[in-house]
């Protein structure tokens, strides 16, 4: 059984008096890069609890959606907020309202694999990336978890990293263990970029899962995104950092493309994401924010 990172709804809101760029985005630095690409022609996809299709800050930017969890495979409706949040981190829109997300053109295919409980079962799963699969994704979201590893999805990653695809996944929210190593799959695969958190002054997250598979961090307390019935809503977990590396992953692949007319493969991704993050904690890498905070440039909040 899987089942989305455990996360803290602190606040919502129906609207917001002015667009925001949210911390943790800044933190990232991706808007110092927006001037050359947005994530335009960048496909992402999510395995989530649905979104909310009618969300006036996600206009334009779901190109396919499915549901898993039910015979209405056309049933996408986030009744419980957590993938619509996600999805806001990634792309929400430049339009003068609301929030902007980390790659605020790239496009969405909705994978719906959890229910309103936040729970799914394994056949869903792997539904959803081999339909991700079959849409020729460039970055798939997994801020979702499970304690033992399964052979099924496994394959499925390994399928995925095959097929040139960026896997990044949270590390999971059971911090506060001593030494234990407590990060989740899929996270914990070998071809995942397992992503932990950070507050807002880069103390490494009381919540955030750790060990040595622990890769590179972002914001994950506090953050302000897209919610479920066109509102807004301040979550905190390592679901929240995760879609934050997912935008930053689209943004390196829509600069490879200009640049070089090529995508980065999954390893060299993944090594230009540790490059560019910055050591925090102990010297090097360690088991509670791996190679660092990821950065485009030094940050501002």
């Amino acid at each position: 059984m899987y089942k989305i990172s455990d996360y803290k709804i602190l606040a919502t809101s129906q609207s917001l008096p002015k667009e925001t760029v949210d911390y943790g985005v800044k933190m990232l630095g991706t808007m110092y890069e927006w001037h050359e690409t947005m994530g335009e022609g960048i496909r992402v996809g999510v395995i989530d609890t649905g979104i909310d299709l009618n969300h006036e800050d996600l206009r334009g930017r779901i190109k396919e959606y499915i549901n898993f969890t039910s015979k209405y495979t056309n049933d996408v409706e986030d009744t419980n907020g957590h993938g619509t949040h996600v999805a806001g981190s990634i792309c929400a829109n430049r339009n003068g309202i609301g929030v902007v997300g980390a790659a605020p053109k790239c496009d969405l295919y909705i994978a719906k694999a959890f229910g309103t409980d936040g729970h799914a079962q394994t056949e869903s799963i792997i539904k959803s990336f081999d339909w991700l699969i079959s849409k020729k994704v460039h970055v798939i979201n997994m801020s979702f978890s499970a304690s033992e590893p399964n052979e099924y999805e496994k394959m499925m990653i390994k399928k995925c990293y095959d097929n040139g695809i960026v896997l990044v996944g949270a590390a999971g929210n059971d911090g506060g263990k001593g030494d234990e190593d407590t990060i989740g799959y899929p996270a914990k695969y070998e071809k995942v970029i397992a992503v932990t958190a950070v507050d807002m002054n880069l103390n490494r997250a009381p919540f955030s899962s750790q060990g040595n598979k622990a890769q590179v961090a972002a914001a994950g307390t506090n953050i302000l995104s897209t919610y479920k019935n066109n509102t807004y809503a301040v979550l905190s977990g390592t679901s929240m950092a995760t879609p934050l590396i997912t935008g930053a992953a689209a943004i390196l692949q829509g600069k490879s493309k200009i640049r070089f007319g090529r995508f980065l493969t999954p390893d060299e991704l993944s090594l230009v994401m540790n490059i560019y993050a910055d050591d925090l904690g102990f010297f090097g890498k360690d088991n509670q924010l791996g190679y660092g905070l990821f950065s485009f440039g030094r940050f501002f909040v």
